[in-house]
């Protein structure tokens, strides 16, 4: 997740520790605008599902003015910069369902400490939700110098008695954060925390206003210690400390005009005068007056609240943008022109085109044998699958950081793919990287088998992968491997392998399919960027066919591999490849693995052949070919020579065919690696 190129950033907390969503790493590294949002309003601040519709409505108006939105929570123990969608909606349940904990910054330790070593679904993810100091600790780490939020904590009434003073005020004093809020709510001591502020260095200032605003209502009676006309303002006072090397953060007050505000601003100073009369005091006045206050104003209270929220993400936007601009001299809107500074910048060294898809598998029962036209009692599994995510899921659990390109639907499992290859496998995506079909289910393919696990028919709804996202040479600049699969256009595969070439990628390609690895093979444009295929037999013949070699398909099916035909076969389909050096990397099922390779166009290729293990059972053999092109891409990476890299391929592809569940086997590690 960038953790390495965003050090620069570190502040207490290491970035190591924290996971950064692929898409703020990316904005971060290049210059342009991020915000981060809290997330105990979203788990603890609001009922669903306004809590879940506000989150969206503000990541939206930040996305709006050319900011990335970036929520900040703990999940299941890890620190977490920026959520995915599916996570955010999890988020939003998961305060009434008990799995949200409130989390300020000297909690931040315990919660993650407590569940990090859970394992649990999504479903049941546990939240740590942080506050207005655990989110400024955790974004300054990340590198993220704006945040919103509601409001800030204060000095409770009574405080200079009894101590009690919001941590906020403690993390402003010490974590360089400009914070946009709507003030402090008069139900605290609007006069005092101000006098802490000012206190402890720092800087604070109303939004176009002289006076100190008291959340819900623009007036609290206290004149505010300085005002800022423009974002700009706010940006060169954030930046100015900076430079002054000052640790403190900068409160920017914005006053809330919404006509519901008014409202609850008279509740709250009725129900301080009841508090009062009734001789309430100290640490009891704040909640005898939010109890008083909820019963006075109905639905004002959250009405205004989600209105100042959305005012105060605009300010937010503005502000982050004017530090974007004068922090790497150049407009966002001109930074997200340029190509450069649009291609992901993680430092991977490996990309994977290809697709993303939906597996559903029907078995009737064993006892019953299927009878078509009606319903079968049975089982139906569903997994992730795709070529392209499968291999991009092999890297990323070996550590290489693919990034992954693909198409999905908008609303029909996709972005839980997406999530799970991000969260799970450390696979990076990007807006760019991942198209949303609105229009468009996600690939899907459904197979119905008999009790005997034969198939009995098929449904594919590939359409959706027609969209697939092709990256661009300048993407591709810093890139060692781009890997393809056939489901996109041949002219949109042809193009990205172009494109790899261009950029001094080495491009390999794995078939995905017969019809598929036949269309491809037929442009010659396509086959002449290849470097490295991964062919199984039936695609190796296929191919040669479809190239207008003649060669007879071997009929034994048993013994070493030293027969003629699939040597002709494999030296033809060397021939259509990249001028110079060449691998093709065909699987023979039980019989092994084939090496063909070709040192230049004019040498003789030379062939290794590998047995393959003695395997007592093979529970799925849906991934064990892109196991082992996966693992056969991040042994390059390491520095290994294509003989060895067979070998780790064939060893990860032996825990894939004893996953019955998954396409890929979730114990794929770099143990694999490891000399026996």
């Amino acid at each position: 997740m960038a953790f390495q190129a965003l050090r620069k950033y570190t502040s207490a907390v290491s970035p190591s520790s924290i996971k950064i969503l692929p898409e703020v790493a990316d904005a971060l590294l290049s210059g342009r605008p991020v915000v981060a949002l809290e997330s105990t309003i979203v788990a603890h601040g609001m009922p669903w599902p306004q809590n879940l519709e506000l989150a969206r409505d503000v990541s939206q108006i930040l996305r709006n003015k050319g900011v990335v939105p970036a929520t900040i929570a703990v999940k299941n123990g890890i620190f977490r910069a920026g959520l995915h969608p599916d996570e955010l909606e999890n988020l939003s349940h998961a305060g009434e369902e008990g799995r949200a904990i409130k989390c300020s910054t000297r909690d931040l330790p315990l919660v993650a400490s407590k569940h990090r070593c859970l394992s649990t679904s999504d479903e049941n993810a546990q939240w740590g939700a942080t506050t207005v100091a655990a989110t400024m600790r955790l974004a300054h780490a990340a590198g993220i110098s704006t945040f919103v939020t509601g409001g800030t904590g204060g000095v409770h009434r009574g405080g200079e008695h009894s101590l009690d003073i919001s941590t906020d005020l403690i993390e402003l004093s010490r974590t360089p954060v400009v914070v946009v809020s709507a003030g402090v709510k008069s139900i605290l001591d609007v006069k005092r925390t101000l006098e802490f502020l000012e206190t402890f260095a720092v800087p604070t200032g109303t939004w176009k206003s002289d006076e100190f605003p008291a959340f819900f209502s623009p007036i609290s009676g206290v004149k505010s210690p300085s005002k800022f006309d423009n974002a700009m303002d706010v940006a060169s006072a954030y930046l100015t400390g900076k430079e002054l090397g000052l640790t403190s953060g900068l409160l920017v007050a914005v006053p809330n005009h919404d006509p519901a505000g008014q409202s609850v601003e008279t509740a709250i100073q009725e129900s301080l005068h009841e508090a009062e009369s009734a001789g309430i005091q100290g640490r009891d006045v704040t909640p005898f007056v939010l109890r008083t206050v909820a019963e006075k104003t109905s639905g004002d209270s959250l009405r205004s609240n989600i209105s100042l929220v959305k005012r105060n993400a605009e300010v937010g936007a503005a502000i982050a943008n004017s530090i974007s601009d004068l922090s790497f001299g150049s407009s966002t809107e001109e930074r997200m022109r340029s190509p450069r500074l649009q291609m992901p910048r993680h430092g991977s060294r490996v990309v994977c085109v290809g697709g993303a898809v939906i597996d559903v598998v029907a078995k009737s029962n064993a006892e019953n044998e299927m009878i078509i036209g009606t319903s079968n009692p049975g089982t139906i599994h569903r997994s992730d699958g795709g070529v392209g995510r499968n291999v991009a899921e092999v890297l990323g659990r070996l550590g290489s950081k693919p990034i992954f390109y693909t198409a999905i639907g908008s609303a029909d499992g996709g972005k839980g793919i997406v999530s799970r290859l991000e969260n799970d496998c450390g696979v990076i995506t990007t807006t760019k990287s991942v198209h949303i079909a609105e229009d468009s289910n996600t690939a899907q393919y459904l197979a119905l088998l008999d009790h005997n696990s034969d198939l009995i028919g098929g449904v594919a709804d590939m359409s959706v992968l027609s969209k697939i996202p092709i990256p661009s040479i300048e993407e591709l600049e810093s890139v060692d491997i781009l890997v393809l699969d056939s489901n996109a256009s041949v002219d949109a595969v042809t193009t990205a392998a172009r494109n790899g070439v261009k950029a001094g990628s080495l491009v390999c390609f794995e078939p995905t399919s017969v019809p598929k690895a036949q269309l491809l093979s037929c442009s010659n444009e396509f086959m002449e960027c290849l470097s490295y295929i991964f062919p199984n037999e039936d695609e190796l013949f296929a191919m040669v066919k479809a190239l207008g070699g003649k060669v007879e398909h071997d009929e034994v099916k048993d013994g070493p591999v030293e027969y003629k035909e699939v040597r002709n076969a494999a030296s033809k389909l060397l021939a259509s490849m990249i001028p110079g050096k060449a691998h093709a990397v065909i699987t023979l099922g039980s019989r092994g693995v084939l090496l063909a390779s070709r040192i230049d166009s004019l040498s003789t290729p030379e062939f290794r052949h590998f047995p393959a293990a003695f395997v007592s059972e093979i529970k799925s053999s849906n991934g064990a070919g892109d196991t082992l092109c996966g693992t056969f891409i991040h042994a390059l990476l390491q520095g290994a020579k294509e003989e060895e890299a067979v070998r780790h391929g064939m060893k990860a592809a032996l825990l894939s065919l004893d996953c019955a569940h998954s396409a890929i086997s979730p114990d794929i590690s770099t143990a694999i690696f490891k000399k026996e």
